[in-house]
């Protein structure tokens, strides 16, 4: 199995590299995690990715792609996550919610929103999580009931993190309230315009200093035509999306540049009188953390392979998504123990080493294993689809 680029995927490469160089900085990079939300350079940078043809290569050229190999988006979200740890700017719409209309959804949606989308131009905010279903999606209580050509939906969702500056809410509710069915098949997914009247976003502020959101409806009216899919599916195409969001978000090479970082400190740091790189301990640390990151790059290129190949993926994306994710918080454990008491400093703070980017990484690391599903959950996932074995 080869998972090298093909020569015509190498010079795609380099291309974004040298646009990359130009027009991405560490301001643009960052807008995704502060709490105002994407801002207007990031949102120009997206615009800047489309305009230079870099954005839709995999998508099919009726709704604005290049009908190319997914090869090319890989490359793209693995060269931005190099930088800062960057991803697309709008890239709920880009890596879930696009792959997710394009196999599910009707015809007009797809060109009404696809295209879209490719130019880099709107952003969706995922609303699955409620208050009491999170882990446990298929318990959500949210109601969506028809009304004529209309669905007229109430209940909470919380933690739609985009929530405050995106156009669209992915949201997920229940259409079939009978117990005689199993909880999961009565759902449905819609795609709701966030100015819609009732609807109230109210902020919540994570412990890294991010914002996410609690989102009310109340007597919202949505057009029955922007039901994704069939209804009643909408839980099956959350998990289609959610296989997607393993492939396409939790990318090993956004934590290069922190490995990067402590392998220069370690290197021009000295402590009584000798180098930290001369230490076998730290050493023997960052080496164990070179190796990690290989077997997660590995991992990560046999889920793309499969997605790529269009062959059926099971517990696969599972395990990059909970290999990568617990990865995170032990890079930043291994940053911590390297840096010591330095390592609690903030940005700003002239002492802090880094920049105080390991207290930075530390802060947003614990959210890897909780968002997108837990890694309890994504545990059970592989001893039950890729091991065989009982529900417990």
């Amino acid at each position: 199995m080869n998972f090298g680029y093909a020569k015509e995927e190498e010079e795609f490469r380099e291309r974004l590299n040298s646009f990359l160089d130009r027009e991405l900085t560490e301001e643009i990079a960052r807008q995704n995690w502060e709490d105002k939300g994407v801002g207007p350079e990031a949102r120009e940078f997206s615009r800047k990715l489309a305009t230079s043809g870099f954005l839709g290569m995999s998508w099919p050229k009726e709704y604005g792609g290049q009908g190319l190999s997914p090869t090319y988006d890989f490359i793209l979200l693995d060269e931005l996550g190099k930088r800062w740890g960057a991803h697309v700017p709008l890239d709920v719409g880009y890596t879930m919610v696009g792959h997710t209309i394009l196999r599910r959804g009707s015809e007009e949606l797809k060109r009404e929103f696809l295209p879209r989308i490719i130019r880099g131009e709107i952003e969706f905010c995922l609303g699955y999580t409620e208050p009491n279903a999170g882990s446990d999606l298929a318990s959500m209580k949210m109601r969506a009931v028809e009304e004529g050509d209309f669905y007229l939906i109430n209940g909470q969702k919380t933690f739609n993190t985009e929530a405050h500056y995106s156009e669209y809410h992915w949201l997920a509710a229940r259409t079939d309230f009978s117990p005689a069915i199993p909880k999961h098949r009565g759902i449905s997914l819609f795609i709701v315009d966030m100015d819609s009247p009732g609807i109230t976003v109210r902020p919540l502020w994570t412990m890294s200093g991010e914002r996410t959101n609690e989102v009310f409806y109340e007597n919202v009216r949505v057009p029955k035509s922007r039901l994704v899919g069939e209804k009643n599916k909408g839980f099956y195409y959350m998990m289609e999306a959610i296989d997607s969001e393993r492939n396409h978000v939790f990318t090993p090479c956004r934590l290069i540049p922190l490995l990067e970082d402590l392998v220069s400190y370690v290197r021009e740091t000295r402590f009584n009188g000798q180098p930290l790189a001369e230490d076998p301990k730290i050493k023997n640390q960052l080496a164990q953390m070179a190796v990690e990151l290989e077997v997660a790059q590995l991992l990560a290129e046999h889920s793309r392979w499969m997605e790529s190949h269009e062959i059926p993926m099971t517990y696969e994306p599972e395990i990059t998504k909970v290999f990568v994710s617990e990865l995170d918080q032990r890079l930043v454990d291994v940053g911590m123990t390297i840096l010591g008491l330095y390592s609690q400093l903030e940005e700003g703070s002239k002492w802090a080493p880094l920049r105080g980017r390991v207290e930075w990484y530390f802060l947003h690391s614990f959210m890897t294993t909780i968002g997108a599903g837990t890694s309890e959950i994504g545990r059970n996932v592989i001893a039950q689809r890729g091991l065989g074995l009982p529900r417990s």
